[in-house]
């Protein structure tokens, strides 16, 4: 049997920007130069300015240039998509419903299909739901209900605006109401979509298509029901409808949930950035064991923590592992927007370090460093001590990917950085 196809004529709804037109995302390859930088929070208090640390850092280190992040979607690469097989087996059998002329159990059929494509907008594919919501529209209009077909109609083009009925499938009545609804919908005035996140940085996906990051503003779009993803490595991804409606502002904010294998890292650089940490002389085991599993050549953290009158400081260290050198005692003053003391003023001097401008280390030092950081890298009780999801395979560090963990943490080594 036939099934609904597309069009190839520019679709008359207003569509979202095409591929070409959407900066691509800030994610590089991890070479051997390449950069992790991760926020640290000493106690809860100091989260947030730990994570506007470590954004700053990274956004000021990013325009730069010249320096090279690791690349996290290679690292923690995403889930592979999901299918729905429930709503597959309602559309069969909406469809054989339909080709047995009888429309009644079809329209019932691709309702249940479309409700349980849309309960799952992680996994939702808009071209296959944009088919089941003109079924629908088809067989409720074969039923008499003029209404009910022309919002199901309006559905498909919402889900797909480049789906057309099959001329050589659909009637005659199919086209005119359908054409209605087209109309009807291009007449409302569009509303515009807003997405924020925690990470910044995440891919917005409005119906599967890319429309940029976050924070995303002013993406234009018709009246309706929009599957919004908000993706970015290393974290689950994070699926939901957003109603838009006419001529007015849709604003969408989410915390973005961390993989397990993230926040093992997480957790290393945590012990990495302890005051007694940077204290210490050598290379802290932990900061050696998130280069070894990113690929980084540095680490760098920035701490951010209160003193006793609840006052709060930041503190910034780096790490060439390839050469042993360090960059320690910078120092924040979260009340100094610019200047000495600043954020900006602490990212220029991890810049000077990254570029090459670093001081030796004694050799004691150095040896030290070696030696602590390489033994305790393939050492089981580590990883397993940093957040249970690691393992050590033929001696090589190896930190689970799976994305299905919850918690927030603001770090996410990457430049830059939704429910109806």
């Amino acid at each position: 049997p036939k099934a609904a196809t597309q069009a190839p004529a520019a679709p008359a709804t207003p569509t979202l920007p095409k591929m070409a037109e959407v900066p691509a995302a800030v994610v590089r390859a991890a070479p051997s130069n390449a950069v992790a930088i991760f926020g640290v929070a000493r106690q809860s208090a100091a989260a947030d300015s730990a994570a506007k640390l470590e954004d700053t850092l990274t956004r000021k280190l990013g325009s730069a240039g010249d320096i090279q992040f690791v690349d996290l979607a290679t690292a923690f690469p995403p889930p592979e998509p999901q299918g729905n097989p429930k709503g597959d087996a309602l559309f069969d059998e909406g469809r054989t419903a339909y080709d047995n002329l009888d429309p009644d159990t079809a329209a019932v059929k691709f309702k249940a299909a479309a409700e349980a494509y849309v309960q799952r907008p992680g996994d939702l594919r808009p071209e296959k739901l944009g088919e089941t919501y003109l079924f629908q529209g088809a067989s409720q209009l074969l039923n008499g209900d003029v209404a009910g077909a022309k919002a199901a109609f309006t559905n498909a083009l919402l889900a797909e605006p480049s789906l057309r009925p099959d001329a050589g499938l659909f009637g005659q009545d199919v086209q005119r109401v359908f054409g209605e609804a087209q109309t009807e919908l291009n007449a409302q005035p569009q509303g515009t979509l807003a997405v924020t996140s925690q990470p910044q940085g995440a891919r917005v996906l409005v119906r599967g298509r890319d429309v940029g990051v976050t924070p995303l503003s002013g993406a234009k779009l018709a009246p309706g029901h929009y599957p919004v993803q908000v993706v970015l490595p290393g974290y689950a991804p994070f699926a939901t409808y957003a109603e838009v409606k006419p001529s007015a502002p849709t604003e969408l904010k989410t915390k973005l949930a961390s993989a397990p294998g993230l926040s093992a890292l997480r957790d290393a650089a945590a012990k990495a950035g302890t005051e007694a940490a940077f204290d210490a002389d050598g290379v802290p085991p932990e900061v050696g064991a998130i280069g070894e599993r990113l690929n980084a050549r540095y680490v760098v953290l920035a701490a951010s923590f209160q003193d006793k009158k609840g006052r709060l400081h930041g503190e910034v260290q780096a790490w060439d592992l390839r050469t042993k050198n360090r960059l320690r005692d910078v120092e924040v003053d979260f009340t100094k927007r610019d200047g000495k003391g600043s954020a900006d003023a602490a990212a220029d001097q991890v810049h000077t370090f990254l570029a090459g401008a670093a001081l030796p280390q004694s050799r004691k030092e150095e040896k030290d460093a070696v030696s602590s950081s390489d033994s305790v890298l393939r050492k089981p009780w580590f990883w397993a001590a940093a957040a249970g999801v690691a393992a050590v395979t033929a001696g090589v560090v190896y930190v689970a990917t799976t994305d299905r963990g919850a918690g927030f943490n603001p770090v996410n080594g990457l430049p830059g950085g939704i429910s109806f």
